[in-house]
């Protein structure tokens, strides 16, 4: 979507960090920005996953605007 024009945030939790950068890599974006949080998600009640959220958002609106 980025070549296209069409900001993103990818958002990838710790362990998939290194796959990330890979996946960042491989299609002509060796700095691409993403965000971290937390893991696992499937297994985290919903206040935590909340809290996460709340932490990270500010930088997932930040990568979004121009």
């Amino acid at each position: 979507m980025e070549k296209l024009g069409i900001p993103t945030a990818v958002v990838c939790t710790e362990p998939f960090v290194s796959s990330g950068k890979a996946m960042a890599v491989a299609h002509g974006f060796p700095d691409y920005p993403f965000v971290v949080m937390p893991h696992p998600i499937n297994a985290t009640n919903y206040e935590t996953l909340d809290s996460w959220v709340e932490d990270i958002l500010t930088e997932i609106v930040r990568l979004l605007s121009p």
